[in-house]
């Protein structure tokens, strides 16, 4: 297929096929969008979008995969502006909450016009993009304690036990976010944050 002229690059041109289709998404739902909507959203016919994306179920994938790239660079940034080591699993907990509060708001958009049957698979992608979302986390915090370990901060510590400690800490975090923000529990969110990063803290200096 011969790809279509104009002046931009492709990429840009994907990122401008897949921010079209997020906004038809939120407000149809996905199982309601077609190509031939996306190509009118971004005023090009639907055979361009072809050289771009082979249908619309790979539109779909691609922006649950840059939901989930773009939710992990927040992550990086987030880290790798962080002056301590204490401040980086802070500022990790701080962003995981965050982006939480946004896929939330995202999910029920996109959710709202389904059917039940509709609905159900919507589920299953979120859960399919939440497992993703999961890896890129455990490599952010795996990072964290490896330039910690190098840098003299912290002992060295096995791969398995970064892997465990990764997954208890997001899985702790998503813990708290649920009965506190879903749940309306009455605790403090950034008191429970700090709490569970001293105590984090405690497990790394020992």
């Amino acid at each position: 297929m011969v790809k279509p002229e104009n002046d931009i690059s492709e990429d840009e041109v994907r990122q401008e096929i897949l921010r079209s289709a997020m906004h038809l998404y939120m407000k149809h739902g996905p199982d309601k969008v077609t190509m031939d909507d996306v190509a009118g959203a971004t005023g090009r016919s639907r055979t361009s979008l072809y050289y771009y994306y082979k249908n619309h179920s790979e539109i779909y994938q691609a922006v649950l995969a840059t939901m989930s790239s773009d939710s992990a660079e927040r992550f990086r940034k987030a880290v790798k502006e962080a002056p301590t080591l204490e401040d980086k699993i802070n500022a990790f907990f701080t962003a995981k909450l965050k982006t939480h509060e946004e896929w939330k708001a995202i999910h029920k958009k996109m959710s709202v016009t389904l059917n039940a049957e509709d609905q159900s698979k919507q589920a299953k992608r979120m859960t399919s993009l939440h497992k993703e979302l999961m890896q890129q986390e455990s490599a952010v915090i795996q990072q964290i304690l490896t330039d910690a370990a190098k840098q003299g901060e912290i002992r060295p510590i096995k791969p398995a036990d970064k892997d465990m400690f990764a997954f208890i800490l997001s899985t702790s975090i998503r813990g708290i976010r649920n009965e506190i923000s879903d749940l309306h529990d009455s605790h403090d969110i950034t008191g429970a944050v700090r709490l569970l990063t001293d105590i984090v803290m405690k497990w790394l200096e020992r």
